[in-house]
């Protein structure tokens, strides 16, 4: 009888193993299969992004990053504002060492952007990315948050393999022409279209969809079933744009009530078009054109730092195969052809060539050498095969850059970016060709068969290939089951019987780099309260001043149209109001108390100042005035001994210190 069972047992066990691998394959075909354009195109964007907001945050250096500032890097070291709080940028104090930090992070965040040793720029722009986070926690949103994701979960993708400047010195490297002949024979290598498969690909498709999940319906205020939301966020003036005030006095409420809904019901509809898994050649570009609209109006009309522009950047992963295909069918047909002639004796000429043969995806190009009884040949020379029309040099160059994917609109900023004098500048090389070549060490290849590198690796690389690959896919594995966790736990719509107490390894692990997992921006109802710092400050000389502005102090925050503030200073003033930060306004008061060395005029030292949280009530809807106008002193100093020499006003009484909120 157990021989029968056992015969029996097995073909189910068979059956059971066939049905895993089965349900893998559908995973691994529908969710875990990345196409490498694709990365190379999210890298280009992710890369732009994070200079760009790296720059953002080097203008505030001396504010904010610096020992001249309101949060020195000793004492944050001393009393940190988060736990598990690490940055590179706190060993840097003057504002000259700041500015080197902010250097070295622009530097490598660039690296990363143009593709060059990706691997090694995607871990350096994450770990400066996070440093800049942890060294300012105070002013961190969502967006920071999105954007050290991001980047943490490009480390783990090959983004460098397309559209890189490490794939274009690998092609040079792997194969090496020697003649017109084979720069029209383009072979595709096999390295540069191999699909990149890995758990990697899971995660980030379902940390996308849970940010909009949670987002739908951690909204369960009334607020938003009201619809009122829109009115609410176009009145605080310490968030919104410019664009922003003339929407708030014109558009009437019962237009803003169907654009709060259907911030809800795009939210809501992006969850099924993300994870759907047929169909995607419509869902995936539908859900880029719904993400580019929903962000796209939240980051021109509020001050939500890189919220917008990286949740934008996450949908460029969403590209399939069938679109690269219809994009390139399509500038097929829109790209003019021509056949490219250089100069045969010009090691300058041929370089190009190959440069171009190696940018040109569409092939719309053609070689030929120029004619050997020809004595002077321009560096180069296009000629339409249908016309026979011809352009040289500078113009030629124009005509090919044009030619290329994407090339006319890159070609204007390359116009722009040499202040028009790209001309002059190629004809300045074109006149001294041989002399750049030799600068630039470029020869003629000997005559002869072409050489083409052996893309086999070896067996110990391949061995070392695997176990990497393996190490990686671990790691991913435990940075996705920490997500998990942190989702279940950070949410409030979760039901409680899910929430459990977290290991210290994996509150390091998400804690280290802040990469969180709470979603519910405005929720469960919208901010209904405006406010921001003002600070009344009576200087050694007699003036009376606000050292932020400049300015008069304006107390009154009724009639303000937008404060302009960026996100970085009013998500300061927001916070360091709070309860919970109020051991850091020890910062604030030493950054006041040196004012006058900022400005650089004795007589601007302060010897009185109050700084007060200035707060309203947004209006009710229907109304346009706020309301419930509070003055709180959250912060006060009075120069010891000081008394106002005869004709200067007799200093105020000093203000009672009082709660803003936790």
């Amino acid at each position: 009888m157990s021989e029968i069972a056992a015969e029996g047992e097995a073909p189910a066990a068979k059956s059971r193993a066939g049905s895993a691998k089965r349900a893998f394959a559908w995973v691994r075909d529908h969710y875990m299969t990345m196409d490498p354009r694709t990365l190379g195109f999210f890298r280009l964007v992710v890369g732009f992004l994070v200079t760009a907001d790296c720059i953002r945050h080097w203008k505030e250096a001396r504010w904010f990053y610096s020992n001249e500032g309101v949060l020195t890097n000793h004492y944050h070291l001393f009393r940190p504002s988060s736990g598990f709080n690490f940055s590179l940028f706190h060993a840097f104090s003057s504002l000259e060492e700041v500015h080197v930090a902010f250097a070295l992070a622009t530097f490598c965040h660039f690296c990363f952007f143009i593709g060059w040793y990706t691997r090694l720029f995607s871990v350096l722009s994450f770990l400066f990315v996070t440093s800049l986070d942890n060294r300012f926690v105070m002013v961190e949103n969502g967006g920071y948050v999105v954007e050290n994701l991001l980047l943490g979960w490009a480390m783990f993708m090959p983004t460098g393999q397309r559209f890189s400047v490490d794939a274009l010195l690998r092609s040079f490297r792997e194969r090496k022409e020697r003649s017109a002949a084979e720069l029209n024979t383009r072979a595709p290598f096999a390295w540069a279209d191999k699909p990149h498969v890995s758990l990697i690909g899971l995660v980030t498709t379902l940390n996308i969809a849970v940010i909009y999940y949670f987002n739908v319906v951690n909204k369960s205020g009334i607020i938003w079933r009201k619809g009122d939301t829109v009115h609410y966020v176009l009145h605080l003036d310490r968030m919104i744009t410019g664009l922003a005030v003339p929407f708030r006095e014109h558009m009437p409420l019962w237009m803003m009530r169907p654009v709060a809904w259907s911030v809800l019901v795009v939210e809501a509809l992006l969850v099924p078009l993300i994870l759907a898994p047929a169909g995607r050649r419509i869902t995936r570009p539908l859900a880029m054109l719904l993400m580019t609209g929903l962000h796209g109006s939240f980051g021109v009309m509020m001050r939500l730092g890189p919220f917008s522009w990286f949740m934008i950047a996450w949908s460029f992963l969403f590209p399939q195969p069938v679109h690269w295909e219809l994009l390139g069918r399509w500038y097929t047909k829109k790209a003019r052809r021509w056949v490219v002639v250089y100069d045969r004796r010009s090691p300058l000429a041929f370089f190009l060539c190959r440069l171009f043969a190696r940018l040109d995806l569409c092939e719309r190009l053609s070689f030929e050498e120029s004619p050997e009884d020809e004595a002077a040949p321009p560096l180069l020379r296009v000629r339409d095969p249908e016309t026979n029309e011809l352009q040289d040099d500078h113009e030629a160059l124009a005509a090919l850059a044009r030619s290329l994917p994407a090339g006319r609109f890159l070609w204007p900023l390359a116009r722009v970016s040499t202040l028009g004098l790209s001309a002059p500048l190629f004809g300045y090389v074109a006149r001294r060709r041989d002399a750049t070549a030799r600068a630039f060490g470029l020869t003629l290849p000997p005559r002869g068969q072409g050489e083409e590198a052996s893309g086999t690796p070896s067996p110990l690389a391949e061995r070392a290939s695997r176990v990497r690959a393996g190490l990686r896919e671990a790691l991913v594995a435990w940075f996705f089951v920490c997500a998990v966790s942190q989702t279940i736990n950070e949410n409030k719509s979760v039901p409680a019987f899910l929430k459990h107490p977290q290991p210290w390894l994996m509150q390091a692990t998400l804690g280290y780099p802040r990469m969180y997992q709470g979603w519910g921006m405005f929720a469960p109802n919208p901010i209904s309260d405006d406010g921001s710092i003002t600070i009344d400050a009576w200087t050694i000389g007699g003036r009376h001043v606000d050292p932020f502005t400049g300015e008069e102090p304006d107390l009154n925050l009724s009639d303000a149209r937008g404060l302009g503030l960026n996100q970085i200073w009013q998500d300061y003033f927001n916070r360091i109001r709070l309860d919970r930060n109020k051991v850091f306004r020890h910062g604030l008061k030493e950054y006041l108390l040196r004012w006058h060395e900022e400005t650089g005029r004795p007589e601007d030292e302060l010897v009185a100042f109050d700084v007060y949280w200035l707060r309203d009530q947004c209006p009710l809807p229907g109304q346009t005035q706020p309301y419930k106008h509070e003055k709180i002193a959250i912060l006060t100093y009075r120069k010891p001994g000081y008394r106002p020499p005869p004709g200067y006003r007799p200093l105020p009484p000093e203000p009672k210190v009082e709660s803003a909120g936790n």
